[in-house]
């Protein structure tokens, strides 16, 4: 198991998310795991501005670990 903090979940997802294309089946079985984490946790409009909110580090986006 891997523990994970809030920032480091946020930024994955983002990464992820800009190549789905380009992903693997691994790759995208983790993208999908940590949407359905997010999609536990946040608003959809908070999904919707993930990239915003992590890059001024707001604490919706600061999980604590999974």
């Amino acid at each position: 198991m891997i523990s994970l903090k809030g920032a480091e979940i946020t930024s994955l997802y983002i990464m992820l998310k800009k190549r789905e294309e380009e992903l693997d089946e691994n790759q995208s079985s983790v993208l999908r795991g940590i949407e359905a984490f997010l999609y536990e946790n946040l608003s959809v409009q908070e999904i919707e501005n993930i990239e915003t909110l992590y890059a001024g580090k707001d604490p919706v986006v600061m999980f604590t670990e999974i």
